[in-house]
Order: structure tokens, then C-alpha cells, then sequence
């Protein structure tokens, strides 16, 4: 009963010191966690020892894909192929499927960057196709930030599609694949199904025009044409879908089994499209040597943060472990007549709605249900992550960077972000959330 109690009192004093304290999650976490390991009697030595292990485990997995991720990102933005992928793509589409087409981009340049850079360089994007069409920005900007949810929060190499298959210790290349299949509605819905039933009421608002972003002129002519750049962005998603389609094709053994495995490594993948990015969004873009290293540099400085919070919440999930609390949860659960993707959701959102970061609801969220699938296939394993993935991605609301970044750059009131950001992604986690229980419908009568 002890490691029940304490690990919910850790939970309580998690979402306080982040919430009300205004700690960084990452000092946060590693004070819940070692006092849940020393109130449940492991001792100083085994408590710091565990929690370390923990992070160590937890970024040997991750930070390497993220860094990678970081470093393509980065060239994408600074050769201007995202720009360049943006104004061909939203220049081509009819005046009626822009916002389709502006949610598109955002989703495609979400792949590779973190959160706040795709934000900042997409928001100057929404303020000048909206003067252009004679629009409320928030025409352009709702379907804008249901493209980069859809992107964050469903397809690799997103933090929380790599942090819950760590976790759950299943093949990223799966959950790759069938990430694409959820994002569908989960895009449809953000960018189409909600600005058609809302916008009637939030395009009355009276939001920033953009003076002094959208005005500055982006230089595209000497930009990496589209072809160039979008492989950048399309080929690590590509390697690891291969991977998982040889590893069902191929026997074990074989040159094909060896070679897709190989090219579909999580680790592999992300390489040759950060080589790829370095070379022809880099070195052939007239970039010096000194300029890429300088770029490569730039781009981890964005992904400390992260990478922090992501090790702690390591710690936390091996100090769950240690203590035994994961698998008397586990335990329980398995005798409940609810199926464990929409259990995984709930935990994931309630994390999510207490703490305000999606990163560290993933991670906590992550490490209370992998023992609970710990025996199930891969599909399934699969399903939880997303669902994980989707859970962590419901009502940003005032303790969440992102709403107050989206609430500033379109100068909102908070009331008014609630009724767009907040609801948006809120409706967008449901979504996701039914169309995985479909599927895991449908992959209970398979399998």
C-alpha cells in the first residue's frame, strides 16, 4: 500500500513544484523521485543510483534521434527550404484549400523541429497569406497549429512518438506506420472539421495583423528548390516504415532482412536524413564548412531543455519501477474492464492537464503503463503509445509554453486562446483517442 500512497503524494508534489512553484520540470522531477525512493526505504545509495539509471536509459534511446532530429530542423531553417516548402506549397492550392494546404506545411516542417522554432517561423507565414486573402489570421493560424499537433504529437521523430516506444519497447518503424493512419482524422478534424464548425465564432476576434513580422520579406530565390528540401524532412519517416515492412516481408537472415533493418534503424535513419540535410541543404546551398558546424551547433542549443526533462522523467519511470508501484498498477488495472489504450489516454491526459508539458505527461505517463503491455504484440504495444501520444496532447491551457505562445503572437485574450488553442487540441486528442480504440477494435479480432 506504501508504494501506492507515496507515488501518488510524488505525483501531487510533481504538478505542485512545476505548477505553483514554477520549478523547471527537470529539477522538479528528480525531487519527486528521489524522495519516493528514499519514504519506500531504498536507501540514499540505491535512490540516486536507480534514478540515474533511469536517465541514462531513458536518453540512450532518445537523445541521440532527437539531437539528429535537432540538426535537420536547423538546416531546413536556415537554407530556407522550409520557407521554400511553404510558399510553393500554400502558392499552388486554390484560394479555398489554403488553410488545407497551410496545415500540410505545418505539419511537414513540424517533423524535424521542435515546437516553438516551427512556431516562429511558420507564424510570419499565417500574417502574410491572411493579408493576401483578406482574412482574419486565425483563418490561417487554427489550421497552422492543427498541422504542427498533428506532426508533434503522432509521427516520429516527435519527442513523444520516440519517448513512449522507448518506453514501451516496441519498434518505432510500427508506430511510424500506424501514426500515419491516426493522424488522417486527427488532421482532418483540426484543420477542416473544427475551423468549419468554430470559425463562424472566432474569426470575429480581433487579433495582431502581423506589422513588424509578416512585413519582413523572405529571400526564397536562392533557396534549395522542393525537391531538395522536402526529402530532408521525409526520408527518416520513409527509412523507418521500411524497416518495419522488411522485418514482415523478409526472413531473418536475408540480405533484404539485413539491409532494410539496417536502413530502417531509428538511430540509421536519422543519420543519413541529418547527412543528407548537411550536404544539400548545407554544403551545396554555398555554405562553408565553418557555417554548417556553426548551424549544427545552433541546433542543440534548442533541445537541452528537452533532452533534461526527458532523462528525469526516466528517472522517475525506473523510480516507479524500483519501488514496485509500476507493476501493482499494472496488476490492478489488468482485472478492469477497460480496454488499456483508453486507459493509457486518460493517464497520459491528466498528466498533461496537471503539469502543462506534453513531454513530461508522455514520459510519467509512459512509465506507469509499458508494464501493463509488457506481454501484448507489437501492434498493441504500438496503439498505447499513440495513445499516450494523443492523451498528452489535450487542453494546453495557462501552464503550457505553447498557449502562451500562441496566445501572444496573435495578441489574444486568454479566454479567447482557450476557446481556440485550448479546444482545438483538446478536440484533436479525442479524435485520436476514438480512432485508436477502432483500431485496436479491429486488431483484437485479427491478432
Amino acid at each position: 500500500m506504501l508504494p501506492l500512497i507515496s507515488g501518488i503524494l510524488a505525483i501531487i508534489l510533481l504538478v505542485v513544484l512545476i505548477v505553483h512553484c514554477k520549478l523547471s520540470p527537470f529539477i522538479a522531477l528528480i525531487i519527486s523521485s528521489l524522495l519516493l525512493g528514499l519514504v519506500n526505504g531504498l536507501g540514499v545509495e540505491k535512490t540516486v543510483s536507480a534514478f540515474a539509471q533511469g536517465l541514462g536509459d531513458q536518453l540512450s534511446d532518445t537523445a541521440i534521434i532527437i539531437g539528429l532530429g535537432a540538426i535537420i530542423g536547423s538546416f531546413l531553417v536556415d537554407s530556407g527550404g522550409a520557407e521554400r516548402i511553404a510558399t510553393v506549397i500554400v502558392g499552388r492550392s486554390k484560394k479555398s484549400l489554403i488553410p488545407v494546404a497551410i496545415g500540410f506545411v505545418a505539419l511537414v516542417i513540424e517533423l524535424p523541429s521542435l515546437f516553438e522554432v516551427a512556431f516562429v517561423l511558420l507564424i510570419p507565414i499565417v500574417f502574410s497569406v491572411s493579408k493576401k486573402l483578406g482574412k482574419n489570421p486565425l483563418f490561417v493560424a487554427m489550421p497552422m497549429a492543427a498541422g504542427m499537433m498533428t506532426a508533434h504529437g503522432l509521427l516520429p521523430p516527435g519527442p513523444a512518438t520516440v519517448i513512449g516506444a522507448s518506453a514501451v519497447d516496441v519498434d518505432l518503424g510500427l508506430v511510424a506506420m500506424l501514426g500515419i493512419i491516426v493522424a488522417v482524422p486527427v488532421f482532418v478534424a483540426g484543420v477542416w472539421f473544427f475551423p468549419k464548425i468554430m470559425s463562424k465564432h472566432y474569426l470575429k476576434y480581433e487579433v495582431s495583423d502581423g506589422s513588424g513580422i509578416s512585413d519582413q520579406e523572405v529571400d526564397v530565390e536562392h533557396a534549395p528548390s522542393l525537391g531538395v528540401s522536402l526529402p530532408a524532412v521525409l526520408l527518416a519517416p520513409a527509412l523507418l516504415i521500411l524497416g518495419t515492412i522488411g522485418k514482415a516481408f523478409f526472413p531473418e537472415g536475408t540480405v533484404g532482412y539485413e539491409v532494410t533493418q539496417f536502413l530502417g534503424n531509428s538511430v540509421i535513419a536519422l543519420l543519413l536524413a541529418a547527412l543528407y540535410a548537411l550536404i544539400f541543404l548545407g554544403l551545396r546551398t554555398g555554405m562553408s564548412a565553418d557555417k554548417t558546424l556553426g548551424v549544427t551547433k545552433k541546433s542543440f542549443k534548442g533541445i537541452v531543455n528537452v533532452l533534461m526533462t526527458i532523462g528525469a522523467g526516466g528517472g522517475l519511470k525506473q523510480m516507479l519501477e524500483s519501488i514496485k508501484l509500476s507493476q501493482e498498477i499494472a496488476d490492478v488495472t489488468a482485472q478492469w474492464a477497460i480496454p488499456v489504450v483508453l486507459l493509457a489516454w486518460i493517464i497520459a491526459a491528466l498528466f498533461r492537464v496537471a503539469l502543462g508539458s506534453g513531454t513530461v505527461a508522455v514520459t510519467a505517463a509512459a512509465g506507469i503503463v509499458a508494464p501493463m503491455v509488457a506481454q501484448a504484440d507489437d501492434v498493441h504495444k504500438a496503439l498505447v503509445v499513440l495513445a499516450i501520444a494523443v492523451g498528452a496532447m489535450i487542453f494546453s491551457h495557462v501552464n503550457d509554453g505553447a498557449f502562451w505562445l500562441f496566445k501572444e503572437y496573435l495578441n489574444m485574450t486568454v479566454p479567447q486562446t482557450l476557446r481556440t488553442w485550448s479546444t482545438l487540441v483538446t478536440v484533436q486528442s479525442v479524435v485520436g483517442l476514438v480512432f485508436l480504440l477502432i483500431l485496436n477494435s479491429i486488431c483484437g479480432l485479427i491478432v
